[in-house]
């Protein structure tokens, strides 16, 4: 799922339900999130993202989060914002090479969305 623009509370909650759904209805093992077209990172942004994970998790699903450039991680990490327990990738195709990884090392796929 590719995100561009800014992100505000309203936006990442219909984010999410569209994302929770598609992983519902294909099956998916695997969502990528794209955060490449963000042009900046806030707590609330963060906290949002965070929470989008774990319900992806939740769903039965591992996410992968791309396109985090320097500067949005250097922000998110002087927010004081914890990712170490999420997998992140600083490019699609970096998300996307882990992502098949994942598939594959999880016994067949059922479906990549993102």
């Amino acid at each position: 799922m590719p995100l561009i623009g800014t992100l505000d509370s309203a936006r990442t909650q219909v984010v999410m339900t569209g994302l929770l759904e598609a992983i519902q209805a294909a099956e998916a093992r695997i969502a990528i999130i794209d955060i490449t077209g963000v042009p900046t990172v806030d707590t609330a942004v963060a906290q949002h993202l965070l929470q989008t994970v774990g319900a992806v998790r939740l769903m039965g699903a591992e996410c992968v989060v791309s396109g985090i450039r320097p500067s949005i991680a250097q922000t998110i990490t002087q927010l004081g914002i914890d990712l170490s327990h999420i997998v992140t990738r600083g490019s699609l195709a970096d998300a996307l090479a882990t992502a098949m990884r994942l598939v594959e090392e999880g016994g067949g796929p059922r479906g990549v969305t993102g």
